[in-house]
């Protein structure tokens, strides 16, 4: 094996090692973090013809993506640059090109998208607004960031067991934010407080309902009994199209020593990473492409993928990854 070849597999082995191990975390991050290795992989390759550099990235890709199985942004990422790297270029070298080049501009899309959420969001955002989060997103503290004179005080939540919440609280008191943070049990008695709740999403289903973080699905019904209105802060790349052919959306479990090192003897523990809130229970999902109900957000994407039509093509997709499961 040629050195730059085995350069690449240390790459990919290390991207994958820490997507496992969520030492990258947050959905916009996880893609971000294959769509750079893929980028290398391309730039390193030694394959000699089109064929052999196909088969090889191809697996890399699908490799990558089963770390963490659930992230659709991450693998409409990969679905585009592979689309990308099945054509007809006529040589290895023009189709590592052609991959670099996508890969940039995903880039620059995922980058443009969050800024536009924040500029949305921040527009939904009343006087002295109260608001609880939950969980880490980049698209929420973009909103919250550009609201800032807005907000009266902000409540964020740990979010066990990884304590994700951290992040956020850290970023919004270094901002300079009234900013305090509770246990997630905490998360119905403070929102009596609270004007709105905004989370993020790790992904959107083809009935509107929205996959993240665990906790947020009960979070958002104390909400709704509260009425405090639940936002969804998310880039359109969250939209998982294989829902609508009626695969359900693979909610990942962690391993139970994330809940406790050390647990008695025959004691069970089940860890989740993830929940599902039923669309009904939110008010809007505030997207790069504007804000909808989460019944319409779906329809958009339907009709922007033009679902109708690619059936096959992302059933096929699905299979090869589940492949490496």
């Amino acid at each position: 094996m040629g050195q730059n070849q085995s350069d690449s597999k240390g790459i990919v082995e290390k991207t994958f090692s820490d997507l496992k191990s969520m030492k990258v975390q947050g959905a916009s991050n996880v893609s971000k973090a294959i769509v750079e290795t893929l980028q290398k992989v391309a730039e390193t390759s030694q394959a000699k013809n089109e064929n052999e550099f196909r088969e090889d990235f191809e697996k890399n890709a699908l490799y990558l993506l089963s770390a963490r199985p659930t992230e659709p942004n991450a693998r409409a990422a990969a679905l585009m640059i592979l689309n990308v790297a099945r054509k007809d270029f006529g040589s290895a070298a023009d189709i590592k090109t052609a991959i670099v080049r996508v890969c940039e501009e995903f880039e620059k899309k995922q980058i443009e998208a969050v800024k536009k959420v924040g500029e949305y969001g921040a527009n939904l955002i009343p006087e002295k607004a109260v608001i609880l989060t939950h969980c880490h997103s980049e698209t929420v503290e973009g909103i919250l960031f550009n609201a800032q004179k807005k907000i009266s005080k902000i409540y964020c939540t740990e979010t066990r067991p990884k304590l994700q919440g951290r992040i956020t609280a850290q970023h919004l008191a270094e901002k300079g934010f009234d900013v305090t943070m509770i246990v997630d049990s905490a998360a119905a008695s403070f929102l009596k407080q609270c004007d709105l709740f905004i989370s993020g999403a790790d992904a959107i289903l083809a009935d509107g309902s929205v996959v993240n973080k665990i906790g947020t699905s009960m979070i958002s019904c104390y909400a709704k009994r509260a009425d405090v209105p639940h936002y969804v802060a998310t880039t359109s790349y969250k939209f998982d199209p294989t829902t609508y052919f009626g695969i359900p959306e693979e909610i990942e479990e962690r391993p139970s020593e994330e809940v406790w090192d050390s647990p008695p003897k025959n004691l069970k523990i089940r860890n989740p990473a993830f929940d599902i809130t039923d669309g009904n229970m939110i008010k809007e999902i505030i997207t790069e492409k504007g804000v909808f109900s989460p019944r319409m957000f779906a329809v958009e994407m339907y009709r922007e993928l033009e679902l109708e039509k690619r059936k096959d093509e992302y059933l096929e997709f699905l299979k090869k990854l589940n492949a490496f499961k």
